[in-house]
């Protein structure tokens, strides 16, 4: 008996995307990467948790609207 080398459709429709995603996996390119783009994003995140924190502390007041829990009942 020879064995199959795909999955039927029925069992496994999903595995053609996902494996045409996959090609590159497990290879290692030269040089930075995309360090500096993950860099960048992680700086925007931390600047936007620092603004909604400073935001529920009342740091920053905003024009016209209240930052109290009173308002939320």
């Amino acid at each position: 008996m020879t064995k199959s080398n795909f999955a039927s459709k029925k069992t496994a429709p999903l595995q053609y995307f996902f494996k045409s995603l996959n090609t590159e996996a497990g290879r290692v390119t030269r040089g930075w990467g995309t360090t500096p783009l993950m860099a960048g994003i992680i700086a925007l995140f931390i600047l936007f948790l620092l603004i909604i924190t400073q935001i529920v502390n009342a740091s920053i007041l905003l024009e016209g609207m209240d930052v109290d829990w009173t308002s939320l009942n």
